[in-house]
Parts: C-alpha cells; sequence; structure tokens
C-alpha cells in the first residue's frame, strides 16, 4: 500500500496536479500578508544596473521567495536531479521561472556550466547552497565557484512571516501560513573575487554562511520568531 502511495506520489501527472495546487496555497499567502521589504534596494539597484546576481537562501526558507522576482527578465533556480526537485521545478515553473538541474552528487559540473553560462549572459538565478540534503546551513562549494568564475555578486535573501510552521525535516522547512504579517530580508551584494586556493575559499564560505545567517536571523527577529539557529 505504501509502495503504490509513493508510486503515485511520484508520477508526473500527479505532481502536476500537486504542484498547481502548491503554487495557488503559496500565492493565497503572499496575497493575504501583508509584507515588508528590508534591504530591497540592493536588489533594484542591480535589476536598474542589469547587473546578473545569484540570490543565495538556505532550502528551508524557499517557499515564498520566488514572489520577490516581480520583473519581466529571465530567471533560474538551480534545482537537483532527484523527485523532490523536479516537483519544485514545476511550482517555480508558474512563476515564470526556468530550472537548470544538478546537484554536489549528480550533474553538478554540468549545471555549474549552465549557471555560469547564463549569468554571463545576463540572466539572474536562485541557489539554495544547503541544499537538496543538507547538511542545514552547511554552503556548498559550488556557489563560490559560480559567482566567481561568472562574475556575478551574491544577493543574500530570507524571509519569514508571524503564522508558519516548521516542518520536522533536515532543512526546518518553514510553511507559510495565510493572513498575517511578513518579512523579506535582503542583504548588501557579497563579490567573490579571489577564491583560487583552499585559505580564500575558506574565507569565502564564511563569509557568505554568515550572511545567509544574518538575513535570516533579521527576518525571524523582526517577527519574533523565537528559535535557535
Amino acid at each position: 500500500m505504501k509502495k503504490t502511495l509513493k508510486k503515485i506520489l511520484r508520477s508526473s501527472a500527479t505532481q502536476t496536479v500537486l504542484a498547481r495546487v502548491g503554487y495557488f496555497y503559496l500565492w493565497s499567502v503572499f496575497k493575504t500578508t501583508r509584507w515588508t521589504y528590508i534591504g530591497l534596494e540592493h536588489l533594484e539597484q542591480l535589476i536598474k544596473t542589469d547587473t546578473p546576481f545569484i540570490a543565495a537562501f538556505w532550502h528551508g526558507r524557499l517557499a515564498m521567495l520566488p514572489f520577490l522576482w516581480q520583473w519581466n527578465k529571465p530567471f533560474y533556480m538551480l534545482l537537483s536531479e532527484h523527485g523532490d526537485g523536479r516537483f519544485i521545478a514545476k511550482v517555480v515553473n508558474y512563476y515564470n521561472i526556468k530550472s537548470i538541474y544538478g546537484s554536489s552528487t549528480r550533474g553538478g559540473a554540468q549545471a555549474a556550466l549552465s549557471c555560469i553560462k547564463e549569468l554571463r549572459q545576463g540572466h539572474s538565478m536562485g541557489i539554495t547552497p544547503d541544499g537538496p540534503k543538507g547538511p542545514r546551513h552547511e554552503l556548498s562549494e559550488g556557489l563560490i565557484h559560480i559567482a566567481r568564475l561568472s562574475g556575478a555578486p551574491i544577493l543574500p535573501t530570507s524571509y519569514a512571516l508571524k503564522r508558519h510552521r516548521f516542518l520536522k525535516t533536515w532543512d526546518r522547512f518553514l510553511v507559510p501560513l495565510p493572513f498575517t504579517q511578513g518579512v523579506f530580508v535582503i542583504g548588501e551584494p557579497i563579490h567573490i573575487v579571489n577564491a583560487r586556493n583552499d585559505s580564500a575559499m575558506s574565507e569565502s564560505n564564511s563569509r557568505l554562511t554568515q550572511a545567509l545567517v544574518a538575513v535570516e536571523m533579521e527576518a525571524d527577529r523582526i517577527m519574533k520568531i523565537n528559535k535557535a539557529v
């Protein structure tokens, strides 16, 4: 019975239906939430100057962040090739966001090259550097390599809402609830200009990790979410 149910849930037709339902739920959350934007000027400046960038955010705060993209310009997301990644791709497709598939364990090199190509062509993208399976808040080196080789700045991003639930998953995924208050927090762009050896990689990793944790903590502080990082 469990195998049958899992097979049904993983079928393309079922996931297409679930993706549509998921999108409309998130859309209803977005529309019924009173949003505050912190650091939006960082994003707007990059858009104004036609500077391609990488929006980086922890996997547990993925749900609402596509709503930050309100511009009629190409935007991509780097997603894993396994079932969860394919399902997320179906959801973000409703936001007119395209997907690049790959992870640190499967198709990573080709995916990185695809990301660099799109960034050099002027297209921005979103990456969850602790996805697809964690560990939570642990940065993968792929993001640093992509940023250095493409020259694109990294924009640390997060969000929080007063009404929410945390799933008991590895990423403590935040499930947003409607009719509430929410905040998007965007940090200053980070440029990776020298990460060619282990010491420089470690320094860039630490800097980015701190920035990503900081925007999440700030979002939680504003929404009075009392939890340990």
